[in-house]
């Protein structure tokens, strides 16, 4: 008994785990026209508080961003705080698009979930605006260089509304989604935009591998800035053959003919002379063929 006990816990501990699901984190762009969803048209029940000055004003940067247009919208605790109460906004596309230097050869992909048309991201305005979809195509995975195929889902945030680069993106200012459900009367949070643009819309991008799904293999490529090795011929050379030299003729000034010694002589000058030096094939070369 002791014994199959054992074998089977052996073998449990030998089970082969399940590749988990990768996250690859980068930075992408978002654009497309965002509209409220046909399923919610209306404020989302989260809450963004902002505080503002005494007369209802948000600055960012020194810029004035927004302006209560009702005093009963501001709201103080007694010491010297006011804040303005903003609803999310739930939105949805049908244009939208997504690059990202993750992300190539495809597309977000439709969803049908807004009067049945092709939706390509959904999100929320509260803080910041999150869009999510699913994108199919390639996903590269910087850390690794893996490259994997398929369909992921994607979350891509957007910048706070109290970011210096806020203004790049929809705000709850945007759509003025205020309210005050302690004012008398209440001041109910009522949609005021049907429709908002936006262009080239930086975000923190959020790519999800599902788990199990392998990578694609790709031809292995050099680093860049690594150059291609060049193979080295080295030059042929031939052999020069020896040129006999001229016989020379008497020449009453030097006294008469030359002698066969001195003759020799300057026939073995004439030949080492004439002889090539061997080419240097080394580093030199390899440089000058670069």
């Amino acid at each position: 008994m002791l014994k199959i006990i054992f074998a089977l816990a052996l073998s449990l501990s030998v089970v082969q785990p399940v590749s988990a699901q990768i996250v690859i984190r980068s930075t992408g762009v978002v654009t497309g026209t965002v509209v409220p969803p046909s399923q919610n048209p209306n404020f989302n029940q989260g809450t963004t508080r902002i505080d503002v000055d005494a007369q209802g004003r948000f600055f960012r940067n020194g810029q004035l961003v927004y302006t209560a247009p009702n005093p009963a919208l501001i709201q103080t605790n007694g010491s010297g705080r006011y804040w303005v109460d903003f609803r999310g906004i739930p939105i949805v596309s049908t244009d939208g698009t997504l690059t990202s230097p993750v992300l190539s050869n495809g597309e977000l992909e439709p969803i049908r979930r807004n009067h049945n048309a092709p939706t390509r991201f959904h999100g929320t305005i509260q803080d910041e605006l999150v869009v999510r979809g699913r994108y199919t195509g390639t996903a590269t995975d910087p850390t690794t260089g893996l490259q994997y195929q398929g369909t992921f889902d994607i979350s891509g945030q957007g910048s706070r509304y109290s970011d210096r680069t806020g203004g790049t993106s929809p705000t709850v200012f945007d759509f003025r989604s205020h309210y005050n459900f302690n004012a008398n009367p209440q001041l109910p949070p009522r949609p005021t935009v049907n429709s908002f643009r936006i262009d080239a819309m930086p975000v923190q991008l959020r790519v999800t591998i599902p788990a199990g799904l392998a990578p694609i293999q790709v031809s292995p490529t050099p680093p860049i800035g690594a150059p291609n090795p060049t193979p080295i011929t080295p030059p042929v050379v031939s052999p020069i053959p020896p040129t006999l030299p001229t016989p020379i003729n008497p020449n009453p000034d030097l006294g008469g003919i030359l002698s066969t010694n001195q003759l020799q002589q300057v026939s073995r000058v004439v030949l080492e002379g004439s002889r090539p030096k061997p080419m240097q094939i080394g580093p030199n070369s390899r440089i000058l063929l670069r």
